[in-house]
């Protein structure tokens, strides 16, 4: 059978306030403390390393603890973080986050290939015919875009983030 691709871009921008109740809930999990201290200050830093800098005061006491949460832990604790407020997210595709204005830009890519439900379409006046158009054989040559098919706009830098299955959801 025939099928054609779809291509999912999805852009996630997660303001500061996010990233940091995402990086407690992650530390939470792990048996960490820090969202039982009082936050004093929190930064999004870009050099030398990127990421999201907490600094916290410890319950009960007048000293403070700096942990610095780098873009692959800040990854991982916004896939967890979604996956608990039941914000859907692709298993498959490639995962990129980065630094912006606004906080943190976690960005998700991948394409899938779903059945045609229909005919190949007509070839095209006087530009290339579309990929859903050729024919089911596996040996018919693909067509090349043609130089007047704009490019497609290259992302930005970011960090590359390996591909990681989402946790099993638990049953209630």
């Amino acid at each position: 059978m025939a099928k054609v691709p779809v291509h999912e871009l999805r852009k996630l921008i997660l303001p500061l306030e996010t990233a940091v109740d995402a990086v407690l809930e992650l530390d939470s999990e792990q048996g960490g403390s820090l969202a039982f201290g009082l936050i004093l200050e929190a930064k999004i830093e870009s050099e030398p390393e990127p990421g999201l800098m907490l600094i916290v005061q410890r319950r009960g006491s007048d000293s403070t603890e700096e942990r610095k949460f780098t873009l692959p832990i800040l990854a991982a604790a916004f896939i967890r973080y979604c996956w608990k407020c039941r914000i859907p997210l692709p298993r498959h595709g490639s995962k990129r986050i980065e630094i912006a204005s606004e906080g943190f830009i976690f960005t998700i890519e991948g394409t899938v290939e779903v059945i045609r439900r229909h005919g190949a379409l007509p070839q095209q006046k006087g530009g290339p015919a579309p990929a859903a158009s050729q024919g089911a054989s596996a040996s018919a040559p693909r067509e090349q875009a043609s130089p007047e098919t704009p490019a497609a706009a290259a992302p930005a830098p970011a960090v590359p983030l390996p591909s990681t299955p989402a946790p099993e959801q638990a049953v209630a």
